[in-house]
């Protein structure tokens, strides 16, 4: 699809792209992956593509013929309830909308200012910084500017964020609430919709205004990844991982890699 059209940006589809880069995996490598670990709303997707065997058209279902024999392991999925899928989607896409008219307004003459001036956004929702290191801060660089075709005035290269707010919005815009989607699944009290192993690691550390509002977010999200894990295979985990918040990749490196050697399975660690 095109990558400016927003409607490329659905969830359904983004479950499809999971079932085909897993029946990719499984021919190239002649067997499936041994464990797949996913952050935020992917691990959503990889969900809806193992609950329904398809995404948005009934597409790629050979890998669904036999449960998943790797874990999956979710970093702090967005497990959307029925309000946060509809009036908070809502709402989120439309602040974004809004902070994307501002932001292209603006370049920077080097990558280097345009990551600093974009990751200061992005730590506004950090919980913790003091693990944030230079190899993040290059990585964030490589990966999230790009040039832009117009020059300033004396015809040098200027910077913005690589992805456009409105694409980032129509993420939201679409998001779905799986808990709803597996419950709308169940069929003859059969609770188990999603044969796999999955380990899911949610982060203490809730979006909100303040305390009180975190704390509130927190019951809410809890339930939903209980909802939701209670529709998985019996071996499936809800891991609390301590005061971390969204972006826990970022902030706390170390304890996500030791949590990691924990769940992943053992032959990869050995030397």
């Amino acid at each position: 699809n095109n990558g400016d059209d927003v409607n490329s940006y659905r969830w359904d589809l983004f479950a499809d792209d999971y079932a085909r880069i897993i029946t990719a995996l499984t021919e190239r490598y002649s067997g499936p992956p041994r464990a797949v670990v996913t952050h935020s709303f992917s691990g959503d997707c990889a969900l809806l593509s193992l609950a329904t065997g398809r995404g948005s058209g009934g597409v790629i279902q050979q890998q669904q013929q036999q449960p998943p024999s790797y874990p999956l392991i979710l970093l702090d999925p967005v497990l959307a309830d029925t309000e946060g899928a509809t009036i908070g989607a809502e709402r989120l896409a439309k602040g974004t909308r809004r902070l994307g008219e501002r932001e292209e307004k603006v370049v920077f003459a080097t990558p280097e200012a345009a990551s600093r001036a974009y990751f200061s956004i992005l730590q506004k929702g950090m919980v913790r910084t003091d693990e944030v290191d230079d190899e993040v801060l290059a990585a964030f660089t490589a990966f999230s500017v790009k040039e832009v075709g117009d020059h300033n005035q004396d015809g040098n290269v200027q910077y913005r964020l690589k992805c456009r707010r409105k694409m980032e919005a129509a993420v939201y815009q679409n998001r779905i609430s799986i808990g709803d989607i597996l419950d709308d699944l169940t069929v003859n009290n059969n609770s188990i919709i999603i044969d796999a192993d999955v380990q899911l690691i949610f982060s203490s550390k809730r979006r909100g205004k303040d305390m009180k509002e975190q704390k509130t977010n927190f019951v809410r999200d809890w339930r939903e990844a209980e909802r939701v894990i209670s529709k998985c295979r019996r071996s499936s985990r809800i891991h609390l991982q301590e005061n971390v918040g969204h972006f826990l990749t970022m902030e706390a490196p170390n304890s996500v890699a030791d949590i990691l050697k924990k769940l992943l399975p053992s032959p990869h660690f050995k030397k």
